[in-house]
Parts: structure tokens; sequence; C-alpha cells
């Protein structure tokens, strides 16, 4: 396995060495292989090798262009750092940097986080199709597409709401006639905004600033509950693609910020020694240089866990104080309020209007939108941008 960022050869080389520098055994061809990739300004990574194997070549390479790991898992995790130091160098108009392989690895995070929410997107034209009878996919996505505008919500935000809910009554020209206007709950962290007409982006993009503010932290992110697909990224400060990449969608359990959502309650973290971390995933945070993770739940009126914004330390067994722990929880309860209220509010909303929209779409008069099928893209919510952090991901 090639050390060159996304360049990546797995190995699992159990040969044995007769000694330093023979030539007659199986694994003769390591040495050789790791001084040529030595040579390109790369280093060969082994994993899973037998200890005998091992000590040998730390004898016979005393150079350092063989870097030996247990598992494959941890191996791969070094080629992330790896490329994330490329693409700091790159940043920083390094001379170091190779830009073709950062600019892959871009594209390549682009290309995931568009195939997760793709899938989404064509199951929602396909009942949106059938339950209206509208022609053709085209049409179907440009309705999605105006309701999200018009309302300000994602696109996938949108097409999640439309699968989980039950269908509306098709005789009627409402979906939810029963439904009553609520007040949307007070946002003292947004002063001079009116709680009811501030977008989502806004208030998420709002609370991890805050609370970065507040430990004086500058890596963070904010995942919101997902009926569909658990737990998503919605906004994030501080981390390269790697980290934004391995985390865009969190596992029950898997995580920190997953262990306070189950449990509705804080968790701190020490990244290195927390058993609720994968290998893998233990490498991926330590590279970032976060060392301590603090994961606060947002919960709403209903008691049910909206969302965690998880805030990370350089320091190893960074806590809080009394003041740092109470402001972060009446964040953590303005928000979850907030967020539970848009989705029971502006979401239902936007289907509201979809509906309408589709019961009296014209197919020859349907604007079209360009390809959805290839790549349906969310059309991006018009949000300010407060200090200190960075926009989501996550489509």
């Amino acid at each position: 396995m090639a050390g060159r960022p996304g360049q990546t050869h797995r190995r699992r080389d159990r040969g044995s060495l007769t000694g330093p520098g023979d030539h007659g055994g199986r694994g003769a061809g390591l040495p050789r292989c790791a001084r040529a990739l030595a040579e390109a300004g790369a280093a060969l990574l082994l994993a899973g090798a037998d200890e005998p194997v091992a000590r040998l070549l730390r004898v016979a390479l005393v150079d350092g262009t063989i870097r030996i790991h247990d598992t494959v898992e941890t191996a791969v995790a070094a080629c992330g750092a790896a490329a994330s130091r490329a693409d700091a160098t790159a940043r920083d108009g390094g001379r170091t940097a190779v830009p073709e392989v950062i600019r892959l690895r871009r594209e390549t995070a682009d290309l995931r986080a568009r195939l997760r929410s793709h899938p989404l997107i064509a199951q929602a034209q396909g009942v949106l199709r059938g339950r209206y009878r509208l022609p053709d996919p085209q049409t179907a996505f440009a309705l999605l597409q105006h309701s999200s505008q018009t309302h300000n919500v994602k696109l996938r935000t949108l097409a999640a709401a439309l699968l989980r809910m039950d269908r509306p009554d098709p005789d009627s020209p409402l979906w939810f006639p029963r439904r009553t206007p609520e007040e949307a709950p007070a946002l003292p962290f947004l002063p001079g905004l009116r709680p009811g007409e501030v977008n989502r982006g806004t208030v998420v993009k709002t609370v991890l600033g805050q609370a970065l503010e507040v430990l004086g932290s500058d890596m963070g992110d904010v995942q919101l509950a997902d009926p569909v697909s658990g737990p998503r990224m919605e906004q994030h400060h501080g981390f390269g693609r790697e980290f934004l990449d391995f985390f865009a969608h969190v596992g029950e359990g898997e995580t920190a910020c997953a262990t306070a959502a189950a449990r509705a309650r804080p968790v701190m973290s020490d990244i290195a020694t927390d058993r609720v971390f994968s290998d893998t995933a233990r490498e991926v945070i330590l590279a970032t240089g976060s060392r301590t993770a603090h994961s606060i739940p947002m919960t709403g009126a209903s008691r049910q866990v909206v969302g965690v914004f998880s805030v990370h330390s350089s320091q190893a067994g960074r806590g809080l104080t009394n003041a740092e722990a109470g402001i972060l929880r009446q964040l953590a309860t303005r928000a979850g309020l907030w967020l539970e209220w848009h989705e029971r509010s502006v979401v239902l909303d936007a289907l509201e209007d979809l509906h309408q929209r589709a019961q009296g779409a014209d197919p020859e008069a349907a604007p079209r939108a360009s390809s959805p099928e290839s790549a349906p893209r969310e059309a991006a919510p018009r949000e300010a941008s407060p200090r200190r952090s960075d926009s989501g991901s996550a489509p």
C-alpha cells in the first residue's frame, strides 16, 4: 500500500524472510518495492504481517521506507491522514502538493454525497409520478425543486418527508386539513431575526458557531436526525475531507454523537481511549488533532432527539466548567425546540405546496429541470453566514 494521497495498494504479505537483504525468500520483493516507492517519494504500507516478518523488515529497512500496521483499516486511515496533510500543503501553496490527486479526492467526496441523495430523490420522483399521474421524471423533479426553493427547504429534506408521510386524500385540496399553525419558538441566539422567518441552515450554523465560541474551539459539527438514513452531518467547521466523508452518516453506537443521541444526554469522549470508536474512526478523528469531544443532544418538545452538535478540543481530558455546560445545554434546548417546530411546520408547508402544485400540474407547461435523473442537485437555501462555521457538505 503506497502512502501517497489517493493511491492505495492493499497487500497482506505473510511470507518469510531468511534475513535482512536476502533476496531468496517470498518476502524478498518487499524491500525492492519499498525502495522503489521511496525513490518516487512514497512509502510502502504493510498490513497484517507476521511478527517475524515485521521485525526483520524493521531491521532491514531502518530508513522508514516501509511502515507497518496491524490492520488494513489502520493503514488506510494513515493514507487518509497523509492526504489531509497534502490538502493543507496545497492550500498553503507548498511544493509537495499533488494537485491532480487532491482534485480527484474532492470529486470523489462530492460524488459520494450526490449518490447518497440521488436514490432518495429518484424515489420521491417515482411516488409523485404515480400519485399524480405526471408524464415524466422531469416534471416530478421540477415540482420538487419549486416547492423546495419556495419554502427554503433542502430538496433531500423535502423528498424524505414525502416518502415517510401518509399519502394525502386524492380528493382533498389539502394534504394536512386538520393541521393548525404553530408559533415558532424563540431563538435568543439570533437577536433581530424573527424565528418564524429564519431558515434551518442559519439556525444550525449559528448553533455551531456559538458552541465553538463557548469552548474556544475551531473544530465541530452538527448532525441532524434523518428518519430515512439516520443521523446526517448538516454543518461542520475545521475538518478535512477525510473526516467529512467518513462521518457523513453516523451509525447507531459508532460515535460519541450517536451515543449522545441514543442516551439523550451529553457525552464527553476521550478520542484515544473511548471504546465507542472503531479503530478506523479513531484514527480519522485523531488525524484532525482532536483529543476530546463533547456531544450535546438537541431535544424537541416531544422529547425526541432531533440532532446533536459536537465540539472537539485538541486538549486531552478537556472537561466543561459549570458555566460552559449551562450555556451549551441552553443552546441545545432552544435549537431543539425550533428544529422540531421547523419539521412540523415549514417542511409540512412545503409538502402542502407540493401537493397543490402537483394536483394542478400542466404537463405541457411544467418547467423542465436539466437531467434530474442523472445528477439531481439540491437548490441551496439562501442563508446568512454567521462567523466560525462552514457550509455543510451533506446535500
